[in-house]
């Protein structure tokens, strides 16, 4: 709550007058010269030496017995210890103040500026309000103080009106903090009020109404306001052009940015590591890792800051290999990191499902003490959840002393791609209960939820709440949930409807769950109208066409399957390439269909030929519709058995413990083949596997998968 700062009865005169204290009229006591010999006494030559409380007293002792605190500026010197010094006494100091008769400015403002340097906010303003009341006046001095202490909106118009009436209005130094109070108030209005009537804007003012918009989020008025300047011919500092890449940064203004490197080179300022660093991070949100990753190859010295912006930049740029890899150079140097380091590295663990190397990092987590902040604690949550331990990711989720809706949602979002669709909606009902409102990404889980655990009205219920309890608009994410939803229950006709009623366009997920759902329920007609809808959005998507034509091939409509095929190869149509990944001891493996470039590919064939032998032995038939038609039986079943996710598995089987879990992340969805492999790969080795295709988890134990046969 704001102090009043009323204004004593008799208001000094103006600044032309330069009003001091009460009955002070210079900051020198009457009779001193700058040659006094007082001001070089041997008490004042300690008190310059002086490094402690316990030297001030002594000297502060002294100095009463010879008579020499009288004087005032000698006086003041104590005071200015006592509030400024990081081993004074602000108590002291006021102690001391309060056995001066006739404080000058510079005591008082000693004071005012040690409890602001010492984040005794309010302590300054109450200070300041005693001065006022016992008739005591401010100088130009005082109030920049003053306005970083201040808080509260209203207190700071009360001392900008004060800092007016004693006619300091135009004091560009005041403006400028003045500008900053607002700004820290949340009123960029009147702090660029204050900037628009400032006679004279120096560089500093100029950087500071920047920096009040870039810090507020409001990148645009930054760089708006950073041409005005450059159009005044007033030359940037260091300050300014940090927080013009800021907003560089978050408006993705490459040019800008790019003038502001140019301009750096220019002036010499590549060599300011706060510049650089900002100059990367920008380059890094622009899309520019080249640059960026130039920018820091470069530099001399780098600081934490440096690593976890170029760290992220490459989680950011997808190239998660390469982001551990400067993480183990950054170790080799010595630079130790910190919990926004981690944060990026456990996301790449996530995407790549490095479970092993996850783990080893929440082991050095606990071990060097890291704070597990709302982020920190809610990626770990995730990256567990991802790597399909949701055991584990549910111990770290209870562990948290705080959680956040974003924590919530990827431990719901983890429960519904695992397949445990109870637990999911079990978790949302306990974050409605412990009060956190859920997000649109929240509803992305609790209807995957909904249709893993075959919930359909529920999944309507929870759709319905959306707009109704939570004010959230469905996307046209939520509504491929649905489809999902009534696809996986047979309701193949109600989803088409609910996609006609749209109220935007569906996309090629909303389209994709409805043909997949057709393939489970062997609806041919209604699978062509999805595929033709698809082929409409995109006319060379390889998927579509291969669905439908293992759609035609299920249904015996094989005329039509091979005519499907064969368009594919008139048009010269592929189905994107798949890529599979498997950690084995912390190094993450990447396979490629019929790839042949592996240290221990030799191996992993003799390895696939036997596995394919074991699996027709024990019944599997290979899915001979998932292979183009212009190859030969045999070519086919090779063309299958060196699927990426084949690949992948044959080396976890070589290269892990027998009996232990072999963890495969998948960029596209599973084809049925692979699918179908895995489950006898599962049975006839006794192993569970778990693949993350695009969509979900497959828990393949024991011949069966987690997803019952549709995905």
């Amino acid at each position: 709550m704001a102090v009043p700062l009323s204004l004593p009865y008799h208001t000094p005169s103006m600044a032309s007058e330069k009003p001091g204290f009460r009955n002070t009229t210079t900051n020198k006591p009457n009779g001193t010269t700058n040659n006094n010999p007082v001001q070089t006494h041997p008490c004042l030559v300690l008190l310059e030496k002086c490094s402690n409380m316990s030297e001030l007293k002594q000297i502060h002792a002294q100095m009463i017995r010879i008579g020499l605190f009288s004087d005032v500026i000698s006086a003041s010197k104590i005071v200015a210890f006592c509030a400024l010094e990081d081993s004074g006494s602000l108590n002291y100091a006021r102690l001391v103040f309060t056995q001066i008769p006739n404080p000058t400015s510079f005591i008082c403002n000693s004071i005012i500026r040690g409890y602001t340097n010492k984040n005794f906010r309010r302590e300054a303003i109450l200070f300041y309000r005693e001065m006022i009341q016992e008739g005591l006046f401010p100088d130009r001095f005082t109030f920049p103080s003053l306005f970083k202490s201040c808080e509260d909106l209203n207190e700071g118009m009360q001392l900008h009106c004060h800092s007016a009436k004693f006619g300091f209005a135009l004091d560009s130094y005041i403006q400028n903090t003045l500008m900053n109070m607002y700004s820290n108030c949340g009123n960029l209005v009147s702090a660029r009020k204050v900037f628009d009537k400032m006679v004279e804007k120096t560089v500093v003012s100029w950087a500071t109404m920047i920096g009040s918009y870039a810090q507020s989020d409001f990148p645009l008025e930054a760089l708006e306001l950073f041409r005005q300047m450059d159009f005044n011919k007033v030359n940037p500092n260091e300050i300014t052009l940090v927080n013009v890449l800021t907003a560089c940064a978050r408006t993705r203004d490459l040019e800008t940015g790019k003038w502001v490197h140019r301009y750096m080179d220019k002036t010499g300022m590549g060599s300011h590591v706060v510049l650089t660093t900002a100059l990367m991070d920008a380059y890094c949100k622009c899309g520019c890792f080249t640059l960026a990753r130039e920018l820091f190859d470069k530099m001399p010295e780098r600081n934490l800051y440096c690593w976890n912006v170029m760290i992220n930049g490459h989680v950011e740029d997808s190239d998660y290999e390469e982001a551990l890899l400067l993480f183990r150079q950054m170790q080799l140097e010595g630079v130790k990191p910190d919990k926004v380091t981690m944060a990026s590295l456990l996301l790449a663990c996530t995407h790549l499902g490095a479970l092993e190397l996850g783990k080893w990092l929440h082991l050095y987590i606990e071990k060097e003490n890291i704070e597990v902040d709302l982020v920190l604690g809610t990626a770990l949550v995730d990256m567990y959840a991802k790597c399909g331990i949701m055991e584990t990711a549910s111990r770290v989720f209870q562990a948290m002393p705080q959680r956040d809706v974003m924590t919530w949602t990827a431990l719901i979002v983890g429960f519904a791609m695992s397949g445990q669709g109870e637990k999911a909606l079990e978790a949302f009902n306990e974050m409605q209960r412990c009060g956190v409102k859920p997000d649109a990404i929240t509803f992305v889980g609790v209807l995957a939820a909904c249709s893993h655990a075959g919930l359909v009205d529920e999944g309507y219920s929870h759709f319905d709440s959306m707009s109704s309890l939570y004010g959230i608009q469905p996307s046209v994410e939520h509504y491929g949930c649905m489809v999902d939803i009534l696809g996986r229950a047979g309701h193949i006709a109600e989803a088409e409807e609910l996609i006609q009623n749209m109220p935007m366009p569906p996309d090629n997920l909303v389209l994709g769950g409805l043909l997949g759902a057709c393939r489970i329920h062997g609806n041919l007609e209604a699978a062509e109208r999805a595929a033709q809808q698809l082929l409409e959005l995109d006319p060379d998507n390889g998927g579509t066409y291969v669905l439908l034509s293992n759609i035609y091939s299920k249904l015996g409509k094989w005329d039509e399957a091979k005519k499907t095929r064969e368009f594919m190869v008139e048009r010269n149509i592929k189905k994107p390439p798949g890529c599979s990944l498997i950690e084995v001891d912390g190094t993450v493996h990447e396979f490629t269909k019929g790839d042949e470039s592996h240290a221990r590919s030799s191996e992993i064939n003799n390895m696939l030929e036997d596995m394919i032998c074991c699996l027709k032995i024990a019944g599997y038939l290979p899915n001979k519709s998932e292979v183009l038609f212009d190859m030969g039986e045999e070519e086919k079943e090779d063309a299958l058995s060196r699927h990426s996710e084949k690949l992948a598995i044959a080396f976890g089987l070589i290269s892990t413990t027998p009996g232990s879990p072999i963890r495969i992340v998948k960029n596209l969805r599973v084809c049925s083949d692979c699918h179908s492999a895995t489950k006898f790969i599962s049975r006839v080795y006794n192993r569970e596997i778990i693949v993350r295709d695009r969509n979900r988890f497959h828990h393949f134990k024991d011949g069966s998968c987690s997803c019952k046969d549709f995905w």
